[in-house]
Protein backbone atom coordinates (compact mmCIF):
# COMPACT_ATOMS: atom_id res chain seq x y z
CA UNK A 1 0.00 0.00 0.00
CA UNK A 2 1.43 3.64 -0.96
CA UNK A 3 1.98 6.06 1.81
CA UNK A 4 -0.79 8.73 2.01
CA UNK A 5 0.50 12.13 -0.37
CA UNK A 6 1.54 14.03 2.44
CA UNK A 7 3.56 11.74 4.50
CA UNK A 8 5.54 11.80 0.92
CA UNK A 9 9.27 12.57 1.48
CA UNK A 10 10.06 15.54 -1.02
CA UNK A 11 12.43 15.77 -3.25
CA UNK A 12 15.22 18.47 -3.14
CA UNK A 13 13.38 20.17 -5.99
CA UNK A 14 10.46 20.05 -4.44
CA UNK A 15 11.75 21.51 -1.03
CA UNK A 16 13.72 24.28 -2.77
CA UNK A 17 10.01 24.78 -4.77
CA UNK A 18 8.31 24.96 -1.48
CA UNK A 19 10.98 27.50 0.45
CA UNK A 20 11.21 29.92 -2.46
CA UNK A 21 7.11 30.18 -2.39
CA UNK A 22 7.97 30.84 1.41
CA UNK A 23 10.20 33.72 0.97
CA UNK A 24 7.83 34.84 -2.13
CA UNK A 25 4.81 34.85 0.08
CA UNK A 26 7.40 36.77 2.81
CA UNK A 27 8.76 39.07 0.75
CA UNK A 28 5.18 40.53 0.07
CA UNK A 29 4.00 40.77 3.67
CA UNK A 30 7.22 42.54 4.01
CA UNK A 31 6.48 44.81 1.62
CA UNK A 32 3.01 45.31 2.74
CA UNK A 33 3.70 45.89 5.81
CA UNK A 34 6.26 48.52 4.82
CA UNK A 35 4.18 50.20 3.01
CA UNK A 36 1.30 50.28 5.75
CA UNK A 37 3.79 51.99 8.14
CA UNK A 38 4.88 53.98 5.32
CA UNK A 39 1.08 55.60 4.94
CA UNK A 40 1.14 55.46 9.19
CA UNK A 41 4.25 57.37 9.22
CA UNK A 42 2.84 59.91 6.71
CA UNK A 43 -0.34 60.13 8.36
CA UNK A 44 0.87 60.87 11.83
CA UNK A 45 3.76 63.30 10.09
CA UNK A 46 1.28 65.27 8.68
CA UNK A 47 -1.14 65.28 11.46
CA UNK A 48 1.71 66.71 13.87
CA UNK A 49 2.80 69.18 11.21
CA UNK A 50 -0.74 70.64 11.00
CA UNK A 51 -1.32 70.21 14.87
CA UNK A 52 2.44 72.20 15.51
CA UNK A 53 1.65 74.72 12.58
CA UNK A 54 -2.11 75.53 13.68
CA UNK A 55 -0.57 76.11 17.22
CA UNK A 56 1.97 78.36 16.01
CA UNK A 57 -0.03 80.34 13.76
CA UNK A 58 -3.12 80.65 16.38
CA UNK A 59 -0.32 81.59 19.31
CA UNK A 60 1.73 83.91 17.64
CA UNK A 61 -0.46 86.96 17.16
CA UNK A 62 -1.70 87.17 21.02
CA UNK A 63 2.08 86.78 21.44
CA UNK A 64 2.95 89.66 19.72
CA UNK A 65 -0.33 91.29 21.53
CA UNK A 66 0.69 90.87 24.79
CA UNK A 67 4.49 92.51 23.53
CA UNK A 68 3.61 94.80 22.10
CA UNK A 69 0.52 96.76 25.14
CA UNK A 70 3.89 95.80 27.13
CA UNK A 71 6.03 97.42 25.39
CA UNK A 72 3.34 100.61 24.86
CA UNK A 73 2.96 100.32 28.79
CA UNK A 74 6.09 101.05 29.09
CA UNK A 75 6.89 103.79 27.07
CA UNK A 76 3.83 105.64 27.79
CA UNK A 77 3.82 105.03 31.60
CA UNK A 78 7.43 104.58 32.05
CA UNK A 79 7.74 107.66 34.45
CA UNK A 80 4.44 106.28 36.77
CA UNK A 81 5.91 103.16 37.14
CA UNK A 82 8.17 102.03 40.21
CA UNK A 83 11.83 100.06 39.54
CA UNK A 84 9.34 96.62 40.43
CA UNK A 85 6.67 97.74 37.69
CA UNK A 86 9.39 98.26 34.57
CA UNK A 87 11.11 94.78 36.02
CA UNK A 88 7.21 93.14 35.75
CA UNK A 89 7.32 94.57 32.33
CA UNK A 90 10.59 93.25 31.45
CA UNK A 91 9.31 90.05 33.13
CA UNK A 92 6.64 89.37 30.39
CA UNK A 93 8.31 90.94 27.28
CA UNK A 94 11.27 88.59 27.98
CA UNK A 95 8.52 85.74 28.61
CA UNK A 96 7.01 86.52 25.08
CA UNK A 97 10.20 86.26 23.22
CA UNK A 98 10.41 82.81 24.97
CA UNK A 99 7.27 81.46 24.13
CA UNK A 100 8.01 82.72 20.28
CA UNK A 101 11.32 81.19 19.87
CA UNK A 102 9.52 77.72 21.14
CA UNK A 103 7.19 77.72 18.45
CA UNK A 104 9.32 79.10 15.73
CA UNK A 105 11.34 75.52 17.09
CA UNK A 106 8.36 73.80 17.74
CA UNK A 107 7.61 74.43 13.55
CA UNK A 108 10.93 73.49 12.76
CA UNK A 109 10.65 70.20 14.62
CA UNK A 110 7.57 68.77 12.88
CA UNK A 111 8.67 70.01 9.54
CA UNK A 112 11.62 67.30 9.86
CA UNK A 113 8.83 64.50 9.65
CA UNK A 114 8.24 65.34 6.32
CA UNK A 115 9.23 63.02 3.74
CA UNK A 116 12.32 63.95 1.65
CA UNK A 117 11.65 65.72 -1.61
CA UNK A 118 14.14 63.98 -3.55
CA UNK A 119 16.90 61.28 -3.21
CA UNK A 120 19.70 62.96 -1.33
CA UNK A 121 22.20 64.47 -3.83
CA UNK A 122 25.86 64.27 -3.02
CA UNK A 123 27.00 67.31 -1.66
CA UNK A 124 29.97 68.99 -0.23
CA UNK A 125 29.98 69.57 3.26
CA UNK A 126 33.01 71.73 3.96
CA UNK A 127 30.88 74.08 1.39
CA UNK A 128 27.59 73.68 3.76
CA UNK A 129 29.97 74.29 6.81
CA UNK A 130 31.32 77.90 5.16
CA UNK A 131 27.76 78.87 4.39
CA UNK A 132 27.07 78.21 8.01
CA UNK A 133 29.90 80.22 9.36
CA UNK A 134 28.65 83.11 7.07
CA UNK A 135 25.42 82.68 8.30
CA UNK A 136 26.13 83.13 12.34
CA UNK A 137 29.08 85.47 12.03
CA UNK A 138 27.26 87.69 14.29
CA UNK A 139 26.77 84.82 17.10
CA UNK A 140 30.26 84.57 16.59
CA UNK A 141 31.42 87.59 17.02
CA UNK A 142 29.46 88.55 19.98
CA UNK A 143 30.61 85.10 21.53
CA UNK A 144 34.20 86.05 20.92
CA UNK A 145 34.18 81.94 19.73
CA UNK A 146 36.62 80.81 17.26
CA UNK A 147 35.53 78.02 15.39
CA UNK A 148 38.17 75.77 12.97
CA UNK A 149 37.61 73.02 11.13
CA UNK A 150 39.59 70.15 9.24
CA UNK A 151 38.90 69.17 5.75
CA UNK A 152 35.73 67.38 5.40
CA UNK A 153 33.98 65.23 3.08
CA UNK A 154 31.62 64.86 -0.08
CA UNK A 155 28.18 63.30 1.41
CA UNK A 156 25.49 62.00 0.39
CA UNK A 157 22.70 64.30 2.53
CA UNK A 158 19.86 66.50 2.32
CA UNK A 159 21.93 70.23 1.55
CA UNK A 160 19.15 72.15 4.03
CA UNK A 161 19.43 69.47 6.74
CA UNK A 162 22.77 69.31 6.65
CA UNK A 163 22.52 73.36 7.01
CA UNK A 164 20.19 73.17 9.96
CA UNK A 165 22.14 70.07 11.84
CA UNK A 166 25.84 72.31 11.16
CA UNK A 167 24.16 75.36 12.52
CA UNK A 168 22.25 73.77 15.89
CA UNK A 169 25.36 72.07 16.95
CA UNK A 170 27.75 75.28 16.31
CA UNK A 171 25.64 77.71 17.99
CA UNK A 172 25.21 74.94 21.16
CA UNK A 173 28.48 75.09 21.38
CA UNK A 174 28.43 78.75 21.21
CA UNK A 175 25.30 79.19 23.65
CA UNK A 176 27.07 76.54 26.34
CA UNK A 177 30.46 78.29 27.11
CA UNK A 178 32.24 77.67 29.75
CA UNK A 179 34.91 80.25 31.61
CA UNK A 180 37.11 80.53 28.67
CA UNK A 181 36.47 82.17 25.19
CA UNK A 182 34.79 79.72 23.08
CA UNK A 183 36.90 77.54 20.89
CA UNK A 184 34.79 74.63 18.34
CA UNK A 185 36.23 72.46 16.05
CA UNK A 186 34.84 70.70 13.45
CA UNK A 187 36.47 67.80 11.89
CA UNK A 188 35.88 64.10 9.84
CA UNK A 189 36.94 60.58 9.86
CA UNK A 190 36.17 58.30 7.41
CA UNK A 191 35.31 54.26 7.73
CA UNK A 192 34.33 51.74 4.95
CA UNK A 193 30.85 52.02 5.38
CA UNK A 194 30.27 55.91 6.72
CA UNK A 195 31.40 59.60 7.59
CA UNK A 196 31.42 60.18 11.21
CA UNK A 197 31.47 64.00 11.96
CA UNK A 198 32.80 65.90 15.25
CA UNK A 199 31.62 68.96 16.76
CA UNK A 200 34.24 69.65 19.91
CA UNK A 201 34.03 72.35 22.07
CA UNK A 202 35.60 73.64 25.26
CA UNK A 203 32.25 74.39 26.80
CA UNK A 204 30.34 73.65 30.21
CA UNK A 205 30.33 69.62 29.57
CA UNK A 206 27.35 67.35 30.38
CA UNK A 207 26.99 64.78 32.98
CA UNK A 208 27.20 61.26 31.20
CA UNK A 209 23.99 60.19 33.17
CA UNK A 210 22.76 62.75 30.71
CA UNK A 211 24.15 61.77 27.34
CA UNK A 212 20.76 59.81 25.93
CA UNK A 213 18.02 62.66 27.67
CA UNK A 214 19.52 65.76 25.72
CA UNK A 215 17.77 64.10 22.52
CA UNK A 216 14.47 64.44 23.59
CA UNK A 217 12.62 67.04 22.94
CA UNK A 218 11.99 69.39 25.48
CA UNK A 219 14.86 68.54 27.59
CA UNK A 220 16.53 71.37 29.29
CA UNK A 221 18.93 70.10 31.51
CA UNK A 222 19.88 73.54 33.00
CA UNK A 223 16.14 74.34 33.60
CA UNK A 224 14.13 77.59 32.59
CA UNK A 225 17.84 79.60 33.05
CA UNK A 226 20.07 77.78 30.39
CA UNK A 227 19.45 79.38 26.96
CA UNK A 228 17.53 77.19 24.26
CA UNK A 229 14.33 75.58 23.90
CA UNK A 230 14.93 72.47 24.81
CA UNK A 231 13.96 71.03 20.73
CA UNK A 232 17.42 71.68 19.07
CA UNK A 233 18.94 68.31 19.67
CA UNK A 234 15.71 66.38 18.88
CA UNK A 235 15.56 68.15 15.82
CA UNK A 236 19.33 67.16 15.15
CA UNK A 237 18.66 63.36 16.04
CA UNK A 238 15.93 63.43 13.51
CA UNK A 239 17.68 64.86 10.67
CA UNK A 240 20.33 62.02 11.18
CA UNK A 241 18.32 59.45 12.37
CA UNK A 242 16.14 60.38 9.22
CA UNK A 243 19.14 60.29 6.79
CA UNK A 244 20.21 56.25 8.03
CA UNK A 245 22.62 57.67 10.73
CA UNK A 246 23.24 57.73 14.43
CA UNK A 247 23.98 60.65 16.76
CA UNK A 248 25.47 60.56 20.20
CA UNK A 249 27.81 63.04 22.74
CA UNK A 250 30.90 62.38 24.37
CA UNK A 251 31.44 64.40 27.45
CA UNK A 252 32.39 65.05 30.98
CA UNK A 253 30.77 68.11 33.05
CA UNK A 254 33.15 71.28 32.81
CA UNK A 255 35.01 69.18 30.46
CA UNK A 256 33.47 70.87 26.88
CA UNK A 257 31.40 67.97 24.74
CA UNK A 258 31.95 66.44 21.31
CA UNK A 259 28.98 65.83 19.53
CA UNK A 260 29.54 63.12 16.99
CA UNK A 261 27.01 62.13 13.75
CA UNK A 262 27.03 59.23 11.12
CA UNK A 263 26.42 59.66 7.52
CA UNK A 264 25.88 56.01 5.73
CA UNK A 265 27.99 56.03 2.29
Amino acid sequence: MNAPESKRELSPKEVVSRLEADVQQLEAAIDELRSRLRKEETRHSDELRQFAYAVSHDLREPLRMIASYSQLLDRRYTNQLDKDGREFVGFIVDAVHRMERFLADLLAYSHQFRPLEGPPSVIDSEVVLEGVLLAIAKEVREGNAQITHDPLAKITFDFERLTQLFRQLITNSINFRGPDLPRIHISASETDYETIFSIRDNGIGIDPRYHDQIFGIFRRLGGRESPGTGIGLAICKRIVEQQGGRIWVESEEGKGATFRFTVPK
